[in-house]
């Protein structure tokens, strides 16, 4: 069989919007430095700061993807990236001590570039790879992802250690956006022919009709959401100032998961290596509900990133795959799901302000994995 050759050249800036993909998951790991500045009375809002970056995937995920139609895949893109160099400056701008509200709306509208950015950045990919190898090609995308969430306790780490503040973070992430998008910009990357009359957001919604399409989003609306409950509930689990790097040992684990993924995925069936991990995944969140010892918590933690890795590009392989000719609308719905990431934050604190036991908070991520290993054994009856 002849395979179709992907030209490197028009790859890597591809790969680059997965990296800047990850900027928008720094919020639920540093939500806790940001709680430092605020009294008691502010905590509850807070918890609410992850929800403003993952409220504008369910507004606004099919909405861009019609629009996607009109102005094509790179243009969208780069729309995508100017919100969010401008939603990561604001903060910065408004001061060290600022308002709460400040944090709020640079995080408002990073979450608007986010959802732009992942919106298009996936079928971009779709046009540059063959079809055959979409879920290998999406799981290294994110590997990048992954990489940019791994580079943040150590950023955070050393710059709280240089400048006694984490808030450097925010012009960095805004500097390398802005290379990312001078970067794609500079590169032809071919895509499908713009259309003058898009399709609309209800023609997205009507491919979930596709039992299989309606699997996958709800799938990859339970992954975020666990995800998300991950990063708040991790760093939470060890009562000291280094349990941010829980997050490290996840998102590490998650980049081996990744590269074994896309070795497994060229091999084997996506969707029955998805219902291995989902399996693996279930027992490793039920055992953190127990797990008291530090090296058990890094332990399980860090397996659990390995689990999760190869998850958002099945099931979003899977849905394209099913309808190969709605590939725009079909990504629509995938990031829409993402939106789901926007509860973790107050669903968990609550579970855990009423339990007073951080630990609890993991039966929400539990649900979320039941979900999905419900979903792989379903998936690989269909398909």
């Amino acid at each position: 069989m002849n395979v179709r050759k992907v030209d490197k050249r028009l790859l890597a800036p591809v790969l680059a919007g997965f990296f800047i993909m990850g900027f928008c998951d720094i919020v639920a790991p540093i939500t806790g430095r940001i709680a430092a500045e605020f009294p008691a009375a502010q905590q509850g809002a807070v918890n609410f700061l992850p929800t403003m970056v993952f409220l504008w995937f369910l507004l606004l995920s099919t909405p861009v993807a019609a629009l996607m139609n009109r102005i094509g895949r790179k243009a969208t893109a780069l729309l995508g990236y100017g919100f969010t160099c401008v939603g990561l400056s604001v903060p910065f701008l408004a001061g060290e001590g600022c308002a709460l509200g400040w944090y709020f709306a640079g995080f408002g509208l990073l979450g608007v570039g986010n959802t732009i950015v992942q919106v298009a950045v996936n079928p971009l990919l779709a046009t540059i790879v063959p079809g055959e190898r979409m879920t290998s090609f999406l799981t290294i995308g994110q590997i990048f992802r992954n990489i940019s969430l791994l580079l943040l306790a150590p950023i955070v780490t050393g710059l709280v250690a240089a400048t006694g503040s984490w808030r450097l973070l925010l012009p960095i992430y805004a500097v390398l956006t802005v290379a990312g998008g001078i970067w794609l910009q500079l590169t032809a990357v071919p895509e499908p022919p713009v259309q003058g009359k898009a399709a609309g957001a209800a023609d997205c919604f009507r491919l979930l009709r596709n039992s299989s399409v309606l699997l996958a989003t709800v799938g990859v609306a339970c992954f975020i959401a666990a995800d998300v409950g991950i990063g708040f509930i991790s760093v939470r689990l060890i009562d000291n100032p280094s349990s941010i790097l829980t997050t490290t040992g996840f998102y590490a684990c998650r980049i081996v998961g990744t590269l074994v993924g896309a070795w497994v995925l060229l091999r084997y069936s996506d969707v029955k290596y998805l219902r291995w991990n989902m399996a693996g995944a279930l027992a490793l969140v039920v055992a953190l509900l127990f797990v008291r010892n530090e090296a058990a918590i890094y332990g399980a933690v860090g397996l659990l990133g390995f689990a999760m890795a190869c998850v958002f590009a099945t099931f979003y392989a899977v849905a394209t795959k099913a309808e190969p000719a709605h590939a725009n609308g079909v990504a629509g719905l995938m990031i829409m799901a993402i939106a789901a990431g926007a509860i973790s934050g107050p669903v968990c604190g609550a579970v855990i302000r009423v339990s007073g036991n951080p630990h609890t908070g993991m039966l929400f991520v539990a649900a979320c994995v039941g979900y999905m290993f419900w979903a792989a054994c379903k998936l690989r009856i269909k398909n």
